[in-house]
């Protein structure tokens, strides 16, 4: 149903196949008319999809570099891509009127991520965009971990229409029951991904619902905003005893001061889980 390429870094191109995602033609029609509404709420659907008779591709994101070197992995998983960041080449690339986007400077005022090239405010976005991309690539950064950085969801979306925005607007295009069978889709692609960039031992770091979902365990606590929002949603990821996982609030709250406790918080925590006892 859902083809990808599991080895790309940065642009990763996606089909999906609606036929088997919608069996009936009444379902496929709706679907239709939706995804031309979809495609108007930001220029830059009609860069990432192309539809393609009953086969709907498009680009999504993945910054997951093949690279190793002595720092102990942390995956930060988010929701799903912004279609205008898809479009740039790399995640967060800029928010409103171009302005740098409150995610970097969360990881860099945390000291969970600092990119060496840059300066910690910067308005050239281009370079910004070419800069970040080849350091995750390159792992050329300031940072007590070695960063990865992907989605659950690969299908993008505009990051501030009021209908299609976010991971919502994913679930109002395809609607409740094909939402439910892309969750699964979603699972089984970023399992493999999670597992080959952390090995036996590592963090993930969520900030969706769903992205957290995925990687718990059935006998642990469920996800809990209040609980993420105090940076106390740690647990063992479910692959491993050796892999800590942290639900941080969503990436629109990384302004808040409770957001940037809680990441200082996991970083101290995950600091110490990640590094062996001599």
């Amino acid at each position: 149903m859902l083809i990808y390429d599991d080895r790309a870094f940065g642009a990763q191109e996606c089909k999906l196949d609606l036929r088997r995602l919608f069996p009936t033609v009444d379902e496929r029609r709706d679907f239709h008319n939706r995804f031309e509404n979809f495609l108007k709420s930001d220029p830059s659907n009609r860069i990432v999809f192309a539809l393609k008779g009953e086969l709907l591709a498009y680009s999504s994101e993945v910054f997951v570099s093949d690279r190793i070197d002595n720092r102990p992995p942390l995956l930060l998983l988010l929701g799903n891509p912004a279609s205008h960041s898809v479009a740039e080449g790399v995640c967060f690339a800029y928010e409103k009127e171009g302005q740098e986007h409150r995610f970097w400077r969360l990881l860099y005022e945390t000291g969970v991520l600092t990119f060496l090239d840059l300066p910690p405010i910067s308005s050239d976005l281009k370079e910004n965009i070419e800069t970040r991309r080849n350091s995750l690539l390159e792992l050329n950064y300031r940072s007590p971990f070695r960063i990865g950085i992907a989605v659950f969801y690969s299908l993008p979306s505009p990051a501030s229409d009021k209908v299609w925005q976010g991971v919502s607007g994913i679930k109002k295009l395809l609607g409740a029951n094909a939402f439910q069978k892309i969750f699964l889709q979603e699972e089984a692609r970023i399992s493999p991904v999670a597992s080959r960039f952390i090995g036996s031992r590592g963090g993930i770091i969520t900030f969706q619902k769903d992205a957290y979902e995925s990687v718990r365990s059935q006998d642990t606590p469920a996800y809990d905003q209040q609980l993420a929002r105090q940076g106390k949603l740690v647990l063992n990821y479910r692959k491993g005893q050796h892999i800590l996982l942290a639900g941080a609030p969503p990436t629109r709250e990384a302004y808040w001061f409770s957001s940037k406790k809680t990441m200082q918080k996991y970083k101290i925590l995950l600091t110490k889980h990640c590094i062996p006892n001599d």
